[in-house]
């Protein structure tokens, strides 16, 4: 399933629910689709924010596939900016007990939430980041 969305703020919820209905047709449990919602929503907000710039004139685009073992995920932008971290972050712990901004978790929730998480190769202008879900049950859509 493809996904191509306005770069503006409230278009992930469109995403969120596209994509959980792809996951509750694949027999994904409903703890497991909140995860799923939560860190989709995370990858949405920082392509349109830190990949395109809120700039209304690119795209975000969410590409979603499911095989016999996981869910995969993949949210690109069309910035012209490579991702490249500026420090090692902050933990979420030392973030809530004041030693930064609790800005800037988005990434490290999505790692937490998900099995598998990071950017990888787009061969085009943007970054692409990529989450997967293992799935606990098998079902008959395809990537």
């Amino acid at each position: 399933m493809e996904l191509v969305l306005p770069n503006e703020l409230g278009y992930e919820l469109i995403a969120r629910d596209a994509v959980a209905a792809f996951a509750r047709r694949a027999g994904m449990p409903r703890d497991q689709i909140d995860d799923v919602k939560t860190a989709l929503c995370e990858a949405c907000i920082n392509a349109i924010e830190h990949g395109n710039s809120m700039n209304p004139e690119l795209r975000v685009q969410v590409s979603c596939c499911v095989d016999d073992d996981r869910l995969v995920i993949e949210v690109c932008d069309q910035g012209v900016s490579p991702f490249a971290p500026k420090a090692e972050p902050l933990s979420m712990v030392e973030k809530v007990s004041g030693f930064g901004s609790l800005r800037g978790m988005g990434l490290m929730l999505i790692s937490q939430l998900s099995d598998e998480s990071g950017f990888v190769p787009h061969g085009e202008v943007g970054n692409c980041f990529r989450f997967a879900f293992q799935r606990h049950r098998a079902a008959s859509l395809s990537c």
